[in-house]
């Protein structure tokens, strides 16, 4: 008996020796072993500070360990201590069992130089060539993983941005590897409690797929901001992200992942370069029906946005909208020098649908530092709504919103959200505008400041290609300006606004005018509110040319009466026609003590001469039939017009007269000669023009000053190609 207990002292020695050998043996042997193959099985060098093997417990422990990078010598990942403990017992059963990983303070550097990851060869180096003959024959179940103060640092090469997460906590209940099917969840906040992210997923090891559920709590976008700041020039921003994103896939096919889910936004404040705030709404909603990054395909449920406050504010260097939504990255591109052949576009195109969109209770806060004075303009409860939005068809939004002072306005879009083809036909709606709201811009182009003023705006556009056509239509009633700043550099300073602005209103006070509009939306410097405003200019400019236009529009009556006076050059006087035209121009010069008359004599000399040597020579065929006839009455003139020149007596009295046969008109210039019959003919264009100026003198008590009648050059008489006529034009001086 004793001898046999001496037996089983000498074992029990034997193994406690050999596993106190494997302690102190074994560490040391696999730490040498591990660093000199490491560059081997996972393409890095491997540094181990100290590595501690119990068999006793199955317990290992291993301090201070490096991973460099692929690349370089650099660091890939690291950590202080790691805690393993194996179930030896289990690995007789070719289960490979852990019951406890515990890993601290671990570091690890990840980059992206828009290619590659620089982990992205590890899946392929632990990927089985027979991953069923292993599946089959081990197992390995992974429990109680923790990780506590983890570090990742990521780095964007291409977009030179870095991004740190620190202080991460990671615990997973258990890994099963070998049954093809593992899941996993981890949950870790981010730093300075910026958030939480919460994770769990789904991988096959023998198909490569997975799936993952995503659920973010209250993350801190400033967190964010390395990534906003690569698509958007922003200074800062503020609020809170929630989403649960639902995401499956294949690993060997990264952008073939499918998305689902929903996200929300909450007290989102953006602000610009200079820090100052532009944008902040109360919160976005967001369902996520689909989105396939391979395929171009997002596809949303909703998109709801409320209570968004978007201040916009114009200076010498643009606007802070356009300034905040320029790509960082297109204006380096921009400014730096092209010498490489431009790589080839995405030839998918990107297919968008929105189910249904809506932005409510929002406001919109406009300040232009552009003008001579101040100019700041609210838009409030501002709605826009859509169904069915789709960048591949024609879509519909509506939109609406309140102006200050009990002003309102409305917006019907419809066309293609495709921004290269920019078709769409806008109606646009403004009613009870109140103009002296409106009075710095009104100023900065005509130098008038506004008092008073409704405006009310209808405009109808069409977009194709991006160039814009439309016709504006403005009513405006109760107008008032102040007085003009002389001082003032305003683009349509010399316009007499004042003196337009009367010639265009009615007897009930109101203004009607239709301005069309053009313009390049490809631009980079266009601008709708000047494109308008020029517009506007043109149309009063017009207006202070031609005043008589203004006025008869005004009137009802059609511009073309007023514009144009025909002329018989072979009456004496002119018609009763001509004298109602007159009669009403005198009344309008009555009424507008400001205008001045211009009227030209127009016809082609070369007609009028030849009208003239046949109307002579007609008229002495005439005068021969009936003989002592004194004076020519009118009814005289119009029997002489009347006579045929085919008719045989006048043949005949013109050859003895001309004592040449031929065409009439030809022997009569001959006969008189060109000089003598313009010399006729001017001369009776001085008697017209003396007659209208003694009549509207006279008759109409219109002061000379303010009459200028004239006969056209004699060079613009021998190039005029028009019917006879007075061209009708007039001055306007403004009212001080």
């Amino acid at each position: 008996m004793k001898k046999t207990w001496k037996v089983l002292i000498i074992i029990l020695a034997v193994i406690i020796g050999l596993l106190l050998l494997v302690r102190f043996v074994a560490s040391p042997i696999a730490k040498v072993v591990i660093e000199k193959n490491s560059e081997e099985w996972i393409g890095r060098e491997v540094e181990i500070g100290s590595l501690s093997i119990s068999a006793l417990t199955g317990n290992v422990r291993i301090k201070n360990l490096r991973i460099t990078d692929e690349a370089d010598t650099a660091t890939f990942a690291s950590w202080q201590e790691l805690y393993v403990n194996i179930s030896l017992a289990r690995l007789l059963g070719k289960h490979v069992y852990l019951r406890h990983i515990h890993l601290s303070d671990f570091c690890i550097n990840v980059w992206n130089d828009g290619q590659r990851f620089n982990f992205s060869d590890l899946p392929q180096r632990f990927a089985s060539e027979d991953t069923t003959a292993t599946s089959s024959n081990w197992r390995i179940s992974l429990n109680d993983i923790r990780l506590r103060n983890g570090n990742i640092a990521y780095s964007d090469k291409k977009h030179n941005q870095k991004w740190d997460f620190e202080h991460l906590r990671l615990d997973v209940p258990g890994l099963e590897f070998g049954t093809g099917q593992t899941d996993a969840g981890l949950r870790f906040d981010l730093p300075d409690n910026s958030g939480q992210v919460t994770l769990n997923g789904a991988y096959d090891m023998q198909s490569n797929m997975y799936s993952l559920i995503a659920d973010l709590k209250y993350i801190d976008l400033h967190f964010l901001l390395p990534v906003i700041q690569e698509h958007i020039s922003t200074g800062g921003i503020d609020g809170w992200l929630g989403a649960h994103i639902v995401a499956h896939g294949s690993l060997d096919d990264v952008m073939g992942v499918q998305v689902q889910g929903n996200a929300q936004v909450e007290d989102l404040e953006l602000r610009d370069t200079d820090r100052k705030t532009v944008a902040e709404v109360s919160r976005i909603g967001i369902g996520i029906s689909s989105i396939v990054p391979k395929t171009m395909s997002l596809k949303f449920d909703s998109i709801a946005i409320d209570s968004v406050i978007l201040g916009i504010v114009r200076d010498n260097n643009g606007n802070t909208l356009s300034r905040l939504l320029a790509s960082p990255e297109s204006e380096q591109e921009e400014d730096s020098v092209q010498t490489e052949v431009p790589a080839q576009t995405n030839s998918t195109p990107l297919k968008l649908t929105v189910n249904k969109l809506a932005l409510r209770n929002s406001q919109i806060n406009l300040t232009d530092k552009t003008l001579s004075s101040r100019f700041s303009y609210k838009i409030r409860g501002i709605n826009v709504s859509a169904q069915n939005l789709s960048n591949n068809g024609q879509n519909h939004i509506l939109l609406n919103g309140s102006l200050p002072d009990g002003g309102s306005m409305m917006l019907n879009w419809r066309g293609s959200l495709d921004y290269k083809k920019k078709d769409a036909r806008v109606v646009a709606m403004l009613r009870n505008v109140q103009l002296k709201d409106l009075s710095p811009w009104v100023e900065d182009l005509f130098a008038y400041p506004v008092k008073q003023g409704i405006l009310s705006l209808t405009s109808d556009n069409s977009i194709s290609g991006g160039i814009i056509d439309g016709m504006q239509k403005i009513e405006i009633a109760d107008l008032k300006l102040g007085r003009k700043e002389n001082r003032s550099d305003a683009e349509f300073k010399s316009v007499p606004l004042k003196s337009a602005i009367g010639l265009m209103t009615d007897m009930s006070g109101k203004i009607l005018l239709e301005v069309p509009v053009e313009g390049d939306l490809n631009e980079p410097k266009f601008s709708l509110d000047k494109v308008i405003g020029r517009a506007i200019g043109n149309t009063l400019v017009k207006a202070t040319i031609a005043p008589f236009v203004a006025m008869a529009q005004a009137s009802g009556i059609k511009a073309g009466d007023l514009t144009q006076m025909s002329v018989d050059l072979l009456q004496p006087d002119i018609s009763l026609e001509q004298y109602k035209k007159l009669d009403l121009i005198a009344q309008m010069m009555t009424e507008q003590k400001n205008v001045s008359l211009v009227m030209v004599q127009q016809f082609n000399l070369k007609s009028a001469i030849e009208d003239q040597a046949l109307f002579n020579i007609k008229r002495a065929y005439y005068e021969q039939q009936n003989s002592a006839i004194g004076a020519l009455t009118l009814l005289d003139i119009e029997n002489i017009q009347k006579i045929n020149t085919g008719d045989i007596g006048l043949k005949r009295y013109a050859e003895e007269l001309t004592g040449k046969k031929g065409k009439i008109t030809v022997t009569a210039v001959e006969y008189y000669t060109t000089d003598s019959l313009q010399q006729q003919i001017l001369r009776q264009a001085d008697m017209r023009n003396a007659i209208l100026t003694r009549y509207l003198t006279q008759q109409k008590d219109i002061s000379p000053k303010r009459i200028s009648i004239t006969t056209d050059s004699l060079s613009n008489l021998t190039a005029y190609k028009g019917q006879n006529r007075y061209e009708v034009s007039s001055q306007l001086e403004d009212e001080e």
